[in-house]
């Protein structure tokens, strides 16, 4: 009997000229969103290709070891399509001792699609308008049958109330799901199609559990519609309930949190980190700007000699090339080591206290999952970034992987001697090297104008450096494994469980009382 009862159940939302149109709106906006987000992803790709290819020919055109400036690109995602997430930069650029504490793009380009603000995925979808759509279909489930006796009636047969309440939160659960599955799946099998040269283990894996967790979302609500059934004896009252109650859970307790509750937890800890940060910034400002010994200060370096003058002024100082007399390699050497025992330490620790600042943000998001625990849109929307490897915790994952190639490159310069000699900065051969300026001057008997012609002479005729680029660690796209994510994911979808559950015995309790008259 309980069967036929679920099999009604179905029918009876097939029937439902409401259901039937929240359906159609639902699978358009879906087909909608969908195709949106595959044209913005294929922006990305093209995007990706481009910087991958400047990245490459910058290095295969560097003249001295100061000019090797790889950069850390990541490869676009593809299940952002589903999930956009923490929206970042992609690429990182690695330079000697410079902080990384941002990321950037090398050819980005205006989206036309949408605004850069505009959270338009697939889980914006779900949480904004599958979560409405459930209750609009199931918050008569109880009273309107009620309304019309039907409830009455099935009271009379050998059905327990339990089986009752059961088979109307299967019917709109089952329901619900099949008209979210559907075109979830053919959404992959088309890009199973469309990019089948980019589909990894890391897609089929996020895949799956975005599916796991949207089918708990499903319940939720689901529960949640029968629940507000009950709580009121006509249709128009509990629809009155449910649409108050999505708006707290969808957009009153997110702005109360993001705008009142979020500043007040976290603006003070916050406030102190980034104190820190920026004390750390003004210390590493001083050592290269005030602090510098003048026997290595490169300022003091005649700049005649410099092929390029990017120098310390306009930040760019490790990008140079010089060409000179020996002081010059011999100031820009002590200017290495300067950098490497007094700058470098300094900007590993504003490194740190910028990590600071950042792990304050989500422990705060952290905190927001355990005390909206009740609340279907935080969770599924911080699991998802977290499924998809989009959250704040891969940015900062990413910045680190980056810090750990500049660390590696600096310590291989160090070992291998290039960081603290003429090769750093050098331009020209060993061969062509002047010599001292005192012995330049003695050579031409004092006459600079003379020196100065050999030096012009020289450097238009003279071989370049022949740089060999040493081998180094290069950025590699990480890949998740099944023992990563569930690790991810693990607590929260404890409290998504619990809160169900909780959810499912409250409504069982409420209509074991309910009047069915």
């Amino acid at each position: 009997m309980f069967t036929k009862l679920l099999n009604h159940e179905i029918l009876n939302l097939l029937k439902s000229r409401r259901v039937y149109l929240t359906v159609i709106m639902f699978l358009l906006l879906f087909t909608t969103v969908f195709v949106v987000r595959v044209l913005d992803y294929q922006k990305q790709v093209n995007q990706y290709i481009e910087d991958v290819k400047v990245n490459d020919e910058a290095m295969a055109n560097i003249e001295n070891y100061s000019h090797i400036t790889p950069r850390a690109i990541q490869e676009p995602i593809l299940f952002s399509i589903y999930n956009e997430g923490y929206r970042i930069q992609r690429v990182i650029n690695i330079k000697f001792y410079e902080a990384i504490i941002e990321t950037t793009s090398i050819n980005a380009e205006r989206n036309m699609l949408f605004f850069p603000d505009t959270e338009l995925d697939i889980t914006f979808l779900i949480t904004f308008f599958l979560s409405l759509f459930i209750l609009l279909i199931s918050y008569d489930s109880v009273n309107g049958e009620k309304q019309v006796g039907t409830l009455r009636l099935l009271m009379t047969y050998p059905l327990k109330r339990q089986s009752f309440i059961l088979k109307k939160m299967l019917g709109v659960f089952i329901f619900v799901a099949f008209v979210f599955t559907m075109p979830y799946f053919l959404s992959i099998i088309s890009l199973m199609v469309i990019y089948a040269n980019l589909l990894t283990i890391n897609f089929f894996i996020s895949a799956f559990f975005y599916w796991f967790l949207t089918i708990f979302f499903i319940l939720f609500f689901s529960l949640l519609g029968i629940f507000l059934s009950t709580c009121s004896k006509s249709p128009n009252q509990s629809l009155v309930y449910a649409i108050l109650t999505w708006m707290v859970l969808c957009i009153i307790i997110p702005i109360s949190w993001d705008y009142i509750i979020s500043p007040s937890l976290s603006n003070e800890r916050i406030h102190q980190a980034t104190q820190n940060y920026h004390t750390y910034t003004t210390q590493a400002k001083r050592a290269i700007e005030h602090d510098l010994p003048d026997d290595a200060n490169l300022r003091l370096v005649p700049m005649g000699i410099w092929t390029s003058s990017a120098g310390i002024e306009n930040d760019g100082i490790h990008e140079m090339s010089l060409w000179g007399y020996d002081e010059t390699y011999e100031q820009s050497s002590r200017f290495q080591s300067h950098l490497y025992e007094n700058y470098y330490p300094l900007i590993r620790a504003s490194e740190q206290a910028y990590d600071d600042v950042y792990r304050v943000r989500i422990n705060t998001e952290n905190m927001m999952n355990r005390v909206f625990f009740f609340n279907p849109i935080v969770i599924f929307h911080n699991l998802s970034m977290k499924i998809a490897g989009n959250s704040r915790v891969d940015h900062l994952v990413f910045l680190h992987t980056a810090r750990e190639l500049r660390d590696d490159l600096v310590n291989l310069g160090a070992t291998e001697g290039w960081l603290f000699d003429y090769r750093f900065y050098a331009h020209f051969k060993e061969e062509y090297n002047l010599g001292s300026r005192e012995e330049m001057l003695a050579r031409f008997d004092g006459d600079r104008e003379l020196v100065w012609e050999y030096v012009n002479d020289i450097e238009e005729n003279a071989e370049m450096y022949e740089m060999e680029v040493p081998v180094f660690r290069k950025y590699e796209q990480p890949h998740f494994t099944l023992a990563m994510m569930i690790p991810r994911i693990f607590e929260s979808m404890v409290l998504f469980v619990g809160s169900i559950v909780g959810l499912w015995v409250v409504i069982w309790w409420r209509f074991l009382g309910y009047d069915v008259r």
